[in-house]
């Protein structure tokens, strides 16, 4: 008697390989939201250059902070999204700046409240007329110190992990 040939896979092989592909998803589909998240960050981070640009000639035309506001001194008006998608900047949501304060809300999610990521970029002054940018966060000045980014609920570590891609271990 011919013995007979097996053609195709075995249940069990069938099984195996779909639990694999399981395993494979469950940990990348976590993975690229939060890539997706970062990505809108970054990009809502980057659109505020032009904002930071004119803050720093504003600063580097007065001498101070002061009076650096949204749509005086050469610094762009403030910045709400509105129905109409072509007016829109990509990343951002909106903008205001108060005495050099940049204050934005951008179109990423924070991943522990699932609510929309507020920062706040602080100038300082530096030698010259330079100016340095530290992200700061929402809550700035609440603390009554004079500094403008402590009491914030946002630590240079949460500004970091905001940008900075996880590996994976």
């Amino acid at each position: 008697m011919k013995a007979q040939v097996q053609k195709g896979f075995t249940l069990i092989e069938l099984m195996i390989v779909v639990a694999i592909i399981g395993i494979l998803a469950a940990v990348a589909i976590p993975m690229y939201s939060d890539y997706t998240q970062r990505a809108k960050a970054s990009t809502g981070l980057a659109a505020l250059s032009s904002w930071k640009t004119a803050v720093a000639m504003c600063y580097q035309r007065e001498g101070a902070l002061d009076d650096c506001d949204a749509g005086s001194k050469g610094i762009p008006a403030a910045y709400t999204q509105g129905a109409n998608a072509e007016d829109n900047i990509n990343g951002l949501i909106s903008v205001g700046v108060t005495d050099g304060l940049i204050s934005a809300q951008l179109d990423a999610n924070d991943a522990a409240t699932n609510a929309k990521v507020d920062v706040v970029m602080v100038p300082s002054a530096n030698t010259g007329a330079n100016v340095n940018w530290v992200i700061g966060c929402s809550d700035y000045g609440t603390d009554g110190s004079d500094s403008r980014v402590d009491g914030c609920t946002m630590t240079d570590a949460d500004a970091t992990a905001l940008l900075t891609p996880e590996v994976p271990a």
